[in-house]
């Protein structure tokens, strides 16, 4: 069951002196994505699955990028080359 959609959040703190990103996560969504880059610490698991998790990332691993946003002609551009593309290969 894990922790209720009202109850879940992610933090990410930055420590300055250590130059290190401090995370702490009940998001399933962020928990998978957090596992698989970094050593996590499991402080609550429900049937072997980790529903709470805390750790440590290192500057690289933590990036803010400004919001892609297309118009609809460029997903049409990037819609008909996806289509030339995959005629190539077939």
């Amino acid at each position: 069951m894990g922790y209720s959609k009202s109850e879940q959040e992610t933090v990410l703190a930055y420590d300055y002196e250590k130059n290190v990103w401090k995370a702490y996560s009940t998001v399933p969504k962020h928990i998978r994505k957090l596992m698989a880059i970094a050593d996590m610490k499991i402080l609550e698991s429900e049937n072997d699955k980790p529903i709470c998790v805390q750790g440590v990332l290192t500057e690289k691993q933590v990036t803010m990028k400004k919001e892609r946003i297309l118009s609809e002609e460029t997903k049409e551009k990037l819609r008909l080359r996806g289509l030339a593309l995959k005629e190539k290969t077939e």
